[in-house]
């Protein structure tokens, strides 16, 4: 989806966005402003380069299905479309006829978000069980369960695929509406401080 002009549009909506941001980033994060170019590279660098190339793992972009992309599952199931199954897609023009609506993905949270161990500082587990999930929606969408259902699928997607046996959050403390997403995906607090962060809580699902 980095291609298309409308879903760049719709990242970038988000980082400029006050409300999105205290939700998501808290005081880590201030809004701000970017051009296409920076956009184009934000993705390019921080996701696809920092997490598809390094784990196999990274961000899918969420977009409201029309029903000639109907792959024949009902319209209330979630689909991710890759290889083949995404040629359709290829093309800018059809790429920027979707209704971007976020963005859902999973990363290996050791090599990209969570700081480096210090002296003292216990070892952590195998990245397997350390994979952080992540999820935007269009706060014009917030309500609907885009949210959920993108992450749940994200989530099956990387067990079944990459073997993950252990996913991980963080959140604000006062984001009372992340805390309770997480807790609709299966999210419990797990009392870790892998973040090092007073003002956040931390959060695990383990597979079963």
């Amino acid at each position: 989806a980095i291609s298309s002009i409308s879903y760049r549009k719709l990242y970038a909506s988000f980082h400029a966005d006050k409300e999105f941001c205290e939700m998501a980033f808290g005081e880590h994060f201030p809004p701000r402003e970017w051009s296409d170019d920076e956009t184009r590279n934000v993705i390019q660098t921080r996701d696809i380069a920092r997490c598809w190339k390094g784990r196999g793992l990274g961000d899918f972009a969420v977009g409201l299905r029309r029903p000639e992309m109907s792959t024949g599952s009902s319209s209330n199931d979630v689909e991710i479309l890759k290889g083949e199954d995404f040629e359709p897609c290829l093309n800018s023009t059809h790429l920027d006829d979707i209704i971007w609506v976020g963005y859902a993905g999973v990363r290996d949270g050791t090599t990209t978000s969570i700081p480096s161990r210090e002296a003292g500082d216990p070892p952590l587990p195998p990245w397997n069980q350390m994979v952080e999930i992540r999820y935007g929606v269009s706060p014009l969408h917030w309500g609907k369960g885009i949210a959920k259902e993108a992450a749940e699928a994200v989530m099956h997607w990387a067990v079944k695929e990459r073997g993950v046996t252990r996913f991980i959050a963080e959140t604000e403390r006062p984001n009372t509406r992340s805390a309770g997403a997480l807790k609709k995906l299966g999210f419990t607090l797990s009392g870790t401080d892998y973040w090092k962060e007073p003002s956040e809580l931390e959060w695990e699902r383990i597979v079963q």
